[in-house]
């Protein structure tokens, strides 16, 4: 399976879960994966099974010692969130970022040191 086709598949807030520990760590075992879950943990065999999952859907991938498989992640957070981001913007806001933006300053979600962080970013981006 091709990252483009993993990238338009959707992970479940459980799923989601266990990439998030397997971005943190690299990469690992079950009980690797298991005991880093946050509170309340899920089974062994709940995380065996969303692992099983997220293996055939293509965003992870194990290697075999013995009996015991060391998962690691496919895909990395950075382009999963860039993807997730791209998502938001099309679903909820007509594909703009600006209109993201206007509802963070609408909802007071933006101070102003991260606006003059978002401009100065701006400004350097337009200069290159």
């Amino acid at each position: 399976m091709t990252n483009y086709l993993v990238m338009e598949q959707k992970l479940t807030k459980a799923e989601e879960e266990i990439m998030q520990v397997l971005w943190e760590i690299g990469e690992g075992f079950l009980k690797d994966i298991v005991e880093r879950m946050p509170p309340p943990k899920p089974h062994s065999n709940t995380v065996a099974t969303l692992l099983k999952i997220l293996v055939d859907k293509g965003f992870v991938t194990y290697t075999t010692f013995g009996r015991n498989n060391c998962y690691r992640a496919k895909i990395t957070k950075t382009v999963y969130g860039r993807k997730s981001v791209q998502q938001v913007l099309k679903g909820y806001f007509n594909g703009s970022a600006a209109n993201l933006v206007s509802q963070f300053l609408e909802d007071d979600k933006l101070s102003v040191e991260e606006m003059e962080a978002m401009l100065k970013a701006i400004k350097s981006a337009k200069k290159k």
